[in-house]
């Protein structure tokens, strides 16, 4: 049966060039990050899984995903990667929700979300800009139905996706402003 999950795919822009040194930097300061920052926000992703720079995280709602993105860009942005003996940091966050479906893995006898909408999402980060959060139409949608949100969805436009996948409407996320009266 399935089930209506957001996804996040991020990448690191550049990883390719880190030398073996700064590698085991990465892993240690980088990754430590984001592990950090999902033991601290609620709820936890469902998944989370990494290829190198590259994260997969399936969240239960559109709010703790773009939560989590909008988290994960502002503490990359802030963190003074030269004290750590790295370069600067940016990341590409794409979003997007959909119906996936929740299997173990045979290969990694682990929990997992399949389905087309997992393909979709990870066709929207390679066309993020470094530095910004991207979502698709369907996550900009649900999280305009969601009242009180941190965050909004505005429109980027129809953007073609990563290897041909299509073009699609294209909105990007910013937190918003705290309302200030008078």
């Amino acid at each position: 049966m399935p089930e209506i999950r957001a996804l996040l795919f991020a990448d690191v822009v550049n990883f390719g060039k880190l030398s073996e040194t700064e590698t085991t930097l990465f892993v240690h300061h980088f990754l430590g990050l984001v592990a950090k920052l999902v033991q601290e926000l609620s709820p936890a992703p469902l998944i989370k899984n990494t290829w190198g720079d590259g994260l997969y995280f399936v969240f239960p709602d559109v709010r703790s995903a773009g939560r989590f993105a909008l988290e994960l860009r502002d503490r990359v942005k802030t963190t003074e990667w030269s004290k750590k003996g790295l370069r600067g940091f940016e990341l590409r966050i794409g979003l997007h929700a959909g119906p996936v479906y929740a299997c173990i893995d045979p290969v990694t006898e682990r929990r997992n979300y399949i389905g087309a909408h997992v393909g979709r999402a990870a066709r929207i980060e390679p066309i993020t800009p470094p530095g910004n959060v991207y979502a698709s139409q369907s996550f900009a949608a649900l999280a305009a139905a969601e009242k009180g949100l941190e965050f909004r969805c505005d429109y980027v436009g129809q953007t073609s996706m990563a290897k041909q996948y299509g073009t699609f409407p294209t909105y990007v996320l910013l937190r918003r402003e705290p309302y200030r009266d008078g």
